[in-house]
C-alpha cells in the first residue's frame, strides 16, 4: 500500500506538472504574463524563485497535481497588457491546446522512457494477468492482475499457450484455475464465454475468451524501433480513447470501462504487482487519456475554451466577461454532474467486487 501511495502520488504530480507545463511554455512563447507553476496544491511550503520573466515556482503542501497561474484567463480580470485575454484569438488558443498536446507528448516519452529501460513487450506470453477486462467472466470468478495461472483442471500447465489453447476449446463450459497470488496457491472456477473473433482474410471463429491480457517478456531493441513503437503505441491509445467516447455517446460502449479516482487508484495498486516498468506504462497510459479528456468541448476543460474560441473566430469578436462567467458556470455544473456519476459507478462497482484489482 505505502509503495501504491507512492506510485499515485508520483503519477498525478507528473502528468500533471507536464499538462501545465505545456501551456506555460506556450504562454511564454507569446510573451503572456505567467504568474506562477506550481508543483501540488493547498498553501504554499517553498517558494524556490522567479525566473527572468518574473513566474514564481513553488512547492505547495499537497502533493497531488498542480497549475500554471496565468494573468488574465479568469474572466474577471482585467485585459491588461500581456494578459492572456489581451492576446489575438490564435494565441489564446494555442496556448490552451498546449496542455492537452504536452499530456499526449508525455505518455509518449514515457512509452519511450520505459522501452529503452525495461525493452519493449515481445510476442512472447507468461501465464501471468497484465488485465483483467471490466465485467468479464475473469473478473467475475475474481481473477486479478499479477495472478499467474500454474494449473487448469488440475493440468499443470506452463506456458500462456497451454492456458489459451483450454481456455479456447471451452466456451461455456466451466473450468477450474490454479493461481498463485501473493505467495499463496488458490483455486478459482471460470467460465469461458462464446465469442466470435476475426482470424484472418474476412474469417471469423467462435472461441471461448474469459477476458485477461497476459503480460508479455521484454526485449531489447534499438533507440529508432523504440521511438516508432512509442509513437505507434500513442497513436494507438489515442484512436482507442477516442473510440471508447464515441460508443458511449452513442450507448454502444461498456459503463464498466469507465472509472474515476478510485479505479486509478484500483489499477496503479494492482499494476504495482507487476513491476515498474508495468507502471511508467499506465502513467503513459493515463496521460494520453487526461489529454484527449481534457480536448472535451465542455466549459472549464481545455476543449470548453476551444469551442468558445472558435465561436469567438465565428462571431468575430470575444465574448464578453459575463458571457464567459456564464459559460463556465455552466461547464462546471457539467464536470460536478460526470465526476459525481462516475464516482457513483465506481463505489457500485467496488460495493460489487467488480473493480479492476
Amino acid at each position: 500500500m505505502v509503495l501504491t501511495i507512492i506510485y499515485l502520488i508520483g503519477m498525478f504530480t507528473l502528468l500533471v506538472a507536464a499538462h501545465e507545463f505545456g501551456h506555460m511554455w506556450m504562454a511564454k512563447r507569446f510573451r503572456m504574463a505567467v504568474e506562477e507553476f506550481a508543483i501540488g496544491v493547498g498553501p504554499i511550503l517553498i517558494r524556490l524563485g522567479r525566473d527572468r520573466d518574473g513566474t514564481l515556482y513553488t512547492i505547495r503542501a499537497l502533493p497531488l497535481g498542480g497549475f500554471v497561474r496565468i494573468a488574465g484567463m479568469l474572466p474577471e480580470e482585467a485585459q491588461e497588457p500581456g494578459s492572456f485575454a489581451s492576446k489575438p484569438l490564435h494565441m489564446r488558443f494555442l496556448t490552451v491546446l498546449a496542455g492537452p498536446l504536452a499530456s499526449i507528448l508525455f505518455g509518449f516519452i514515457l512509452f519511450v522512457l520505459v522501452g529503452l529501460i525495461a525493452g519493449l513487450p515481445s510476442d512472447k506470453t507468461t501465464p501471468r494477468i497484465r488485465f483483467v477486462q471490466p465485467d468479464s467472466p475473469a473478473q467475475k470468478a475474481g481473477l486479478r492482475i499479477g495472478d499467474v495461472v500454474v494449473a487448469v483442471n488440475g493440468e499443470p500447465v506452463a506456458t500462456t499457450k497451454q492456458v489459451a489453447k483450454v481456455i479456447r476449446a471451452s466456451a461455456n463450459k466451466p473450468l477450474q484455475l490454479t493461481l498463485r497470488r501473493n505467495g499463496q496457491t488458490l483455486t478459482v472456477h471460470v467460465t469461458p464465454r462464446l465469442e466470435e473473433v476475426p482470424v484472418g482474410k474476412g474469417r471469423k471463429e467462435k472461441i471461448g475468451l474469459i477476458g485477461v491480457v497476459w503480460q508479455t517478456e521484454r526485449k531489447r531493441a534499438s533507440v529508432g524501433v523504440v521511438l516508432k513503437q512509442g509513437a505507434l503505441l500513442t497513436v494507438h491509445i489515442t484512436l482507442g480513447i477516442i473510440d471508447s467516447m464515441r460508443r458511449l455517446l452513442f450507448g454502444q460502449g461498456n459503463i464498466h470501462e469507465v472509472g474515476s479516482v478510485i479505479s486509478i487508484v484500483s489499477v496503479t495498486d494492482a499494476t504495482a504487482r507487476l513491476g515498474f516498468a508495468d507502471v511508467v506504462d499506465f502513467a503513459a497510459s493515463l496521460s494520453t487519456m487526461l489529454g484527449i479528456v481534457n480536448l472535451l468541448p465542455i466549459p472549464v476543460l481545455d476543449g470548453g475554451y476551444l469551442l468558445i474560441f472558435t465561436v469567438e473566430a465565428i462571431r468575430r469578436r470575444q465574448l464578453s466577461a459575463d458571457a464567459m462567467a456564464r459559460v463556465q458556470a455552466v461547464g462546471l455544473v457539467i464536470v460536478l454532474a460526470l465526476f459525481l456519476t462516475v464516482f457513483s459507478l465506481d463505489i457500485y462497482k467496488w460495493l460489487t467486487g467488480k473493480l479492476i484489482r
